[in-house]
């Protein structure tokens, strides 16, 4: 078959594998798991229609179009579905099934943060924290390149779709430690010997001054949440606490060595302020 045109709107990074070792594939089979395993589609990550529901955090992003493959009927269902819950979805223009008995390593076609993709390349790999997982893509992915992985969130059900997104690439990814932590109370305590520590669209100010003690000697603190300025476009968060002011989130982290601060307007409409921070060696 001819090979469809363009990639379904998605953003560069490194086509199949990646440093990860989980590849990136371009396509969504929302066949049953049976009937998927017994012929996969090239390039397609299997997603079930009726567990799309429960796995949205598995697919592309909102600013990039989904590319659905099989059989047509139940393509045309598929994108319908992800169009009613605001995803741009397409049929795929063509697709190819495996030879008989073939078989495609597990893959994904979900990604962590782009300013975690950024920074990771520059990092060897050690121990991380991800505080705030939420569904665990980053821990997921981390694990995935070689570090050892605690993850934490206050909300069990996320915590539970961060272990069975784990467990979708065997051994893969390393061992997540999982940890359910209210991160706003006075008990988030850590051992202070991370190697890196990430935060993504979280903020507790309190917080913020106690990450680096959990740094080693020489760690790394990759963080980005939202600012004011995303609050006055989309009216969230709502709450002073939950937005940074301009300029603020380098002078909170004073005596870090900042070595990669901005902010600005992102791809997917969220205006934020990210850092890569180290404690001094």
């Amino acid at each position: 078959m001819e090979a469809p045109a363009g990639n379904g709107g998605r953003r560069d990074e490194p086509s199949r594998m990646t440093a990860s070792g989980l590849p990136l594939y371009r396509l969504l089979d929302p066949r049953d798991a049976a009937d998927a395993a017994q012929r996969p589609i090239e390039d397609a990550v299997n997603i079930p229609l009726s567990e799309l529901s429960q796995r949205t955090h598995e697919l592309t992003s909102h600013a990039e179009t989904i590319l659905v493959a099989g059989p047509r009927e139940l393509a045309d269902q598929t994108v319908t579905w992800l169009r009613a819950h605001g995803r741009g979805a397409e049929v795929a223009g063509s697709f190819e099934y495996l030879a008989a008995g073939g078989s495609l390593p597990p893959g994904r076609l979900w990604s962590p943060r782009e300013f975690l993709l950024d920074v990771l390349p520059r990092l060897a790999p050690g121990r991380a924290l991800d505080l705030a997982c939420g569904c665990g893509r980053e821990a997921v992915y981390l694990a995935s390149c070689g570090w050892d992985v605690t993850a934490v969130d206050v909300l069990p059900e996320a915590l539970a779709r961060g272990r069975a997104l784990a467990e979708r690439y065997g051994g893969i990814v390393r061992p997540i430690g999982w940890r359910q932590l209210d991160l706003e109370s006075q008990d988030a305590q850590f051992e202070s010997d991370y190697d890196l520590v990430i935060v993504f669209r979280f903020l507790h100010r309190p917080l913020l001054a106690r990450l680096r003690h959990w740094l080693r000697p020489g760690g790394s603190l990759v963080y980005e949440t939202f600012t004011t300025l995303h609050r006055e476009r989309h009216g969230k968060p709502a709450r002073d606490a939950h937005v940074l002011r301009p300029g603020e989130l380098c002078e909170l982290l004073y005596g870090l060595e900042i070595r990669d601060c901005s902010e600005g307007w992102r791809a997917d409409g969220s205006h934020t302020a990210r850092v890569w921070a180290a404690r001094a060696s």
